[in-house]
């Protein structure tokens, strides 16, 4: 009877808890149906603390897959001349590469990428300096009337600072740098492959908390953003913040972010800072909001591209690798019209590998040796070497 009367107490206790039970039931729900679409290949079944079971289920978000890249060596910058022997070359290893490439062409799709002489192209270019507006190109965008009393109809968009940057073949160049921000930065740590820098990111992250708020970083730390810039130096910091403050006055954002920026150049005095505007939101997203909409986004770049001086402080527009001929976010490489997938930061990645800032690097280990042979290093190339 005692046995009885503490099993039917049991049930009482817990038929008061329907909470409870729906919880548990929803989590084995989760899991079986996670299971079975695993099994099926729908998801990849490829649980981390970063990537954890429910948001494998839930987001259909896939890392990129890795892809071998061969080491780097530094060598000559080659002169304009050889531009055409280097294009020749490539073309023959194109012919070469042809047969196998047209079998797989009917079943891949080519990811559809924007350059930046396109993007001007677009859009139309205006003077290179506007005042007060920083050392950065901008180009004319008319953004209509506008919708809410947030933003300003500047008129103009701006783009990457112009640089000679290099092509960047080895994920070992983004060592030891920051990457500041929000959830945006927090899936380029996760899935970009650098796991030799540091992603400080909070969901949420705006302007107004980052200085304050418990970051959390990929590679394991959680630290306050003054706690980690007292670590280094590091070798170059990028920063991006905006979409969370979207809805606030444009004015303030951009004040509150040169004080970020002059907080980050006390503790760093030397090293470079990169700030990474704000990526566009889909068409069907920015006509249904008065507030997060494109318009209001390139406010909040304008409002922070005046701070790049092209010497130390640098603006990169990622836009172009992500947008379609609009001017929109893709809509194939999001589900939400603001953030970009997991298998499709490989976009914003290669984009980034190409505006890199170290001269002379060269991906093709035979043409270094032969260019190098015979040749003492000095201790300046040793150093990078190591």
């Amino acid at each position: 009877m005692g046995n009885v009367k503490k099993k039917k107490r049991r049930r009482n206790r817990i038929s008061k808890c329907p909470l409870f039970i729906m919880v548990c039931l929803s989590a084995v729900v989760m899991m079986v149906f996670g299971c079975i679409m695993a099994v099926s290949g729908e998801y990849e079944w490829n649980l981390t603390w970063e990537h954890p079971v429910f948001a494998a289920v839930l987001l259909d978000e896939r890392p990129v897959e890795e892809r071998p890249m061969e080491p780097i060596q530094k060598v000559e910058v080659p002169m304009v001349s050889e531009e055409d022997e280097a294009v020749s070359l490539m073309a023959e290893e194109a012919e070469s590469e042809s047969e196998t490439e047209e079998e797989s062409s009917e079943e891949e799709t080519e990811e559809v990428i924007i350059s930046d002489e396109e993007y001007m192209e677009m859009y139309g270019e205006v003077p290179y300096y506007v005042e007060d507006r920083g050392a950065v190109k901008y180009i004319t965008w008319d953004t209509g009337e506008p919708r809410s009393r947030y933003y300003y109809n500047y008129g103009i968009r701006p783009i990457t600072s112009e640089f000679k940057y290099t092509h960047i073949g080895d994920p070992a160049y983004y060592e030891n740098c920051l990457f500041i921000g929000d959830s945006r930065i927090g899936g380029l740590g996760t899935y970009s492959g650098w796991d030799k820098a540091f992603f400080a990111y909070k969901n949420g992250a705006s302007v107004y908390n980052i200085m304050e708020a418990n970051l959390s970083v990929i590679n394991g730390m959680n630290a306050t953003l003054p706690e980690l810039l007292q670590i280094g130096p590091y070798r170059m910091i990028f920063i991006m913040l905006g979409i969370n403050e979207i809805g606030m006055d444009t004015v303030d954002f951009g004040e509150r972010f040169g004080e970020i920026l002059s907080t980050i150049r006390q503790y760093q005095p030397n090293t470079p800072i990169i700030i990474i505007g704000n990526t566009y939101v889909t068409k069907e997203k920015d006509l249904s909001s008065n507030v997060t909409n494109n318009a209001n986004i390139n406010s909040k770049n304008v409002a922070i591209a005046c701070y790049a001086n092209g010497e130390d402080i640098f603006y990169f527009d990622v836009n172009p690798a992500i947008v379609d001929e609009e001017g929109y976010l893709r809509s194939d490489i999001t589900k939400d019209g603001v953030h970009i997938t997991a298998q499709h930061y490989h976009l914003w990645v290669d984009w980034m590998n190409e505006h890199g800032f170290l001269e002379g690097y060269e991906t093709d280990p035979e043409a270094v040796a032969e260019d190098t042979e015979g040749t003492e290093l000095s201790e300046d190339d040793a150093a990078i070497e190591e």
